[in-house]
């Protein structure tokens, strides 16, 4: 008898903006994106935030409400890259034999607008 195996979708997945840079003014980022961030760590440079609900569409989901929450900033967004802050867009997750990552048009349009990089980063064990 011949037993397949199936993963399911990934899991405990994030997608979230991260703005970086030495020396970070933690109020300059806020002032951009007038929302309160998931995280701020400005000895490290860094000030995040982050979608981690769990949603129908999954990691799709997750960015859709990421884009929602950043693009009418947009322009602002541009001018911190200007100002020498390094920004990413960051999909992460566990993820099994036989998981798949696949983005819609439409959210690659949108990330594409946006002009920040966009980095998966899948994690796997030996669950």
């Amino acid at each position: 008898m011949e037993r397949g195996y199936a993963e399911g979708d990934w899991v405990e997945t994030d997608a979230r903006l991260v703005i970086r840079k030495s020396g970070l003014d933690p109020d300059l980022p806020a002032e951009t994106i007038p929302v309160v961030p998931s995280a701020l760590n400005p000895e490290e440079g860094v000030w995040s935030l982050t979608v981690h609900a769990g949603l129908p569409e999954g990691t799709n989901g997750q960015l859709r409400q990421l884009l929602e929450a950043i693009e009418p900033f947009s322009a602002r967004l541009t001018d911190l890259g200007d100002r020498g802050y390094e920004m990413s867009i960051r999909v992460s997750g566990f993820v099994g034999r036989g998981s798949a990552f696949t983005l819609p048009q439409d959210v690659v349009a949108r990330l594409a607008a946006l002009n920040i990089p966009l980095t998966v980063s899948p994690s796997t064990s030996d669950r």
